[in-house]
């Protein structure tokens, strides 16, 4: 029998134990600052995270490393003062329900909400996941909901279309225009990481591939262009044998009739959700990736993409049995791919553009509107690299680059370019730490 004394006081300590509890807010949220309901890039805050610190009675907190509040706990729960760049920027009441984190208060005197959340608990052991997809798209966008959620460390089986949308079985399955596998949501990830994707595997899975049969305006001068146009467009096909590892035409001229090409499998499409909310169709490319019709995306390569949006939102697709630098026809050998992947997460260390990475070389991929505008983002970004990696001045950057960078002419065909700037890991271990 328990005695009314003793139920009062064990129902008082509970009590208290859950208001303890409830103002726990020390540690690290994953947190949305909204004005009016809506994203507002203006603001020094819209997604990232938020680390409370406890000193006695004094709390503090940092959002994406960046120490801009102090405040101490009260009854209508965390006031915090806000603090940027040594000048006020407003303030948070925060209040905790288990583990949710909401808010209200001022930034830049601007009213706004907050929302936030513990970052889902990583599993003992990561998650093979067998993905068959059922839907696809044409587009980037952080508004489509995920397919798959993953932790770092999880791998991902699934399966690619190839640019018109057909399948392994040669059935249309999407809409034309490189339609991506996808999205997937890594748990954890935040704008400012990076997204780390090893290739571990990536195969054809049928035996036909097709080309366009004209090459791309976008490669030739006018004159050519118009001798171009008095032939009739078409495609190329070409037959995929995989135990060979070679791909011949189908009914190829005489002239052709002994040419053979090795298959080397690669993503053209291989991209994140890009930043604020702005959507891409997947034929565009830029800093989120996207179509970058890379021939270095292969097997074996692992890819690192800034992160733009919560949790990334990967999307794979676009497969190519081979390809050339540029892609001339606008078009490699266009087909279907079995995939196999692995993420990881780099936190709170974001490039600027999507870096790759093999055996030999350490490789950034510079896009822009011309040819000249994408060899200077990628020379800029591979220095920015080197700064940030091996905290190189740019009087040992000049030396270094102007002696081991190689360039790369990936793309040339679509509405941007993408020039790869590459360094040797061979010359890159000569650099004293």
């Amino acid at each position: 029998m328990i005695r009314p004394a003793a139920l009062s006081l064990a129902l008082l300590i509970s009590g208290a134990t859950a208001a303890l509890a409830q103002s726990d807010f020390t540690g690290t949220w994953e947190v949305a600052v909204r004005e009016f309901g809506q994203k507002n890039f203006y603001l020094p805050m819209v997604d990232g995270r938020l680390t409370v610190q406890q000193d006695g009675e004094r709390y503090t907190a940092a959002y994406n490393k960046n120490p801009m509040f102090s405040g101490r706990l009260e009854k209508d729960g965390l006031r915090l003062a806000c603090e940027d760049g040594g000048k006020p920027c407003g303030e948070f009441v925060l209040r905790r329900s288990g583990s949710r984190l909401t808010g209200t208060g001022t930034l830049q005197e601007i009213p706004v909400t907050l929302d936030g959340k513990r970052p889902a608990p990583k599993p003992a052991r990561a998650t093979l996941h067998d993905f068959k997809p059922q839907h696809f798209y044409t587009f980037y966008s952080g508004a489509i909901a995920p397919a798959v959620r993953l932790f770092p460390g999880d791998s991902v089986k699934t399966e690619t279309l190839d640019s018109r949308g057909f399948d392994k079985d040669r059935k249309p399955r999407a809409p034309r225009g490189n339609p991506q596998t996808g999205p997937f949501y890594i748990e954890g990830a935040m704008p400012g990481d990076t997204l780390v994707v090893h290739l571990d595997r990536i195969r054809t899975n049928r035996d036909t591939a097709y080309q366009t049969n004209l090459l791309s305006s976008n490669a030739l001068e006018a004159g050519a262009i118009r001798e171009m146009a008095r032939h009739e467009p078409g495609f190329t096909q070409w037959k995929i044998d995989a135990a060979a590892g070679i791909a011949t035409i189908i009914n190829p001229s005489p002239r052709l009739a002994d040419y053979k090409v090795k298959l080397d499998p690669m993503l053209g499409g291989i991209g994140v959700a890009p930043t604020r909310d702005e959507v891409f169709v997947s034929g565009r490319l830029g800093a989120y990736g996207g179509n970058l019709d890379s021939s270095q995306i292969r097997e074996g390569a692992t890819v690192y993409l800034p992160v733009f949006q919560p949790g990334a939102l990967l999307f794979i697709g676009d497969g190519h049995a081979q390809q050339g630098d540029g892609e001339l026809p606008g078009q490699g050998l266009e087909t279907s791919m079995d995939v196999h992947f692995t993420v990881d997460l780099i936190p709170g260390q974001a490039g600027g553009h999507p870096r790759v990475e093999n055996g030999e070389f350490m490789m950034i991929m510079g896009t822009g509107v011309t040819l000249d505008a994408a060899m200077r983002t990628a020379t800029t970004e591979m220095s920015r690299w080197l700064a940030t990696t091996y905290q190189m001045t740019p009087q040992e950057i000049a030396p270094f680059l102007g002696t081991a960078m190689q360039y790369e002419i990936a793309e040339v065909v679509d509405s941007e370019y993408n020039v790869v700037a590459k360094l040797r890991k061979t010359t890159l271990a000569q650099i004293r730490k």
